[in-house]
């Protein structure tokens, strides 16, 4: 019966995949029979992109449901719940202290609410390294977008989510119970399937943090521009098309003085503007560390900026010092070192090894990784290119990279 649609209306198998959502193996499954029962919501699917009467899409439906010989019982078909309001908000509160992204947050909001074609998938993505301020400055688009989205503001932490193969049917999962999904199926196909099928007919916006890759991405991109999605990616998603991609690197120096004078008050950074100068730049003018300092300071006002910038001149132990209540560098540099593969820490700990902040190729000769593994931390947003033609590692990643024995994986769930 489904070939029989198809072919009577002139679609090949991809065609019928790009239109419904789902697979051309499920399709192909179900032609030759050898899927002789699929879900309902499949079935729903195939028989709106096939454009079916109201009888003929009845008459799939009732073979969906009895494709076996023995029909078995089948389970509640997933549906989004009509109780379930429209216009949820997920999002976490915003940062009241952001600054020196006002360009580039601009940008963003530009890219996912200008005019572009129907089909195309409203992406935009922020890279950059641990410390960064990548989750800040996705909220606080996502805070300035949420007029734009009326159906829902949807927030994920991928970093809370299984490794492997579980994570996507995780995150498919959590994204359909949010928009009031109902028994969802147990396919992540089918699942990524019906959420797409939500997200071209309502106006969501989609935020997921600490994305490892594009395969967490790809499942949610529709073809239809609807819908929007917004990432904080560990690094570039270069197989993706994004409408946005931007880098984040550190703040200028006036940005991080500006940050730092924020938390601790600007009477206190003013008594002392030379060491309020010297906390930022110790802080690697990361907005992560310059929080941090500003909140060592709050907690003690009985402590001048200048005691805080001599604790912090020392590099071997600047990183013990930039840890207050549940945030750390330390621990969120490692959280970014968990996530790269053996070539990468292999590259990663032969350029440690190297006396100095700057290196050349040259100086790794002889070691593990060195010449591809150097390309994978620039994209990882571990190195940073000179304009001599060399590298650069900052002194905060290497030392967390430590001995050759110490394990690079978090010590703590931080931003």
């Amino acid at each position: 019966m489904l070939r029989g649609h198809r072919v009577s209306r002139g679609m090949t198998q991809e065609d019928l995949a790009a239109a419904s959502g789902l697979s051309v193996r499920a399709i192909r499954n179900l032609e030759i029979g050898r899927t002789r029962q699929p879900h309902p919501q499949s079935a729903r699917l195939l028989a709106g992109a096939l454009g079916l009467t109201d009888q003929a899409c009845a008459d799939l439906l009732r073979a969906a449901r009895q494709g076996g010989r023995q029909p078995r019982p089948t389970a509640p078909a997933p549906r989004v719940s009509a109780e379930v309001p429209r216009g949820r908000c997920e999002l976490p509160a915003d940062v009241p202290d952001l600054v020196g992204r006002a360009e580039v947050s601009d940008q963003l909001v530009r890219a996912l609410t200008e005019r572009v074609p129907a089909s195309v998938a409203r992406l935009a993505v922020v890279t950059g390294g641990p410390g960064s301020g990548r989750t800040a400055l996705v909220v606080r688009v996502a805070h300035r977008l949420r007029r734009q989205f009326p159906d829902g503001q949807l927030h994920v932490d991928l970093r809370g989510l299984p490794a492997g193969p579980q994570r996507a049917a995780a995150l498919l999962g959590r994204l359909l119970r949010s928009l009031g999904a109902v028994n969802p199926p147990e396919s992540v196909d089918e699942r990524a399937a019906l959420l797409r099928a939500e997200l071209s007919v309502r106006r969501v916006l989609v935020v997921l943090d600490d994305v490892d890759g594009e395969a967490d991405v790809r499942p949610l991109l529709t073809g239809s521009s609807t819908s929007a999605l917004l990432v904080a990616a560990r690094r570039p998603l270069v197989t993706l098309k994004a409408a946005a991609t931007v880098k984040l690197g550190p703040l200028s120096e006036r940005a991080a003085v500006h940050l730092l004078a924020s938390v601790v008050g600007d009477s206190r950074a003013a008594a002392e503007p030379a060491a309020t100068v010297a906390v930022a730049r110790a802080c690697w003018r990361l907005p992560l560390a310059l929080r941090i300092a500003g909140s060592w300071l709050v907690a003690r006002p009985y402590r001048r900026m200048s005691d805080l910038a001599t604790l912090l001149r020392d590099e071997r132990t600047r990183l013990d010092h930039l840890s207050v209540g549940d945030l750390s560098l330390r621990a969120s540099v490692l959280a970014h070192l968990s996530g790269l593969d053996a070539t990468e820490r292999a590259a990663l700990r032969s350029v440690a090894r190297i006396g100095g902040v700057h290196f050349g190729l040259c100086d790794l000769v002889g070691l593990p990784a060195a010449g591809d593994g150097v390309e994978r931390l620039l994209l990882a947003n571990l190195l940073t290119p000179t304009p001599d033609g060399r590298y650069r590692m900052e002194s905060y990643v290497r030392a967390c990279v430590g001995d050759r024995d110490t394990p690079l994986v978090p010590v703590a769930a931080v931003r």
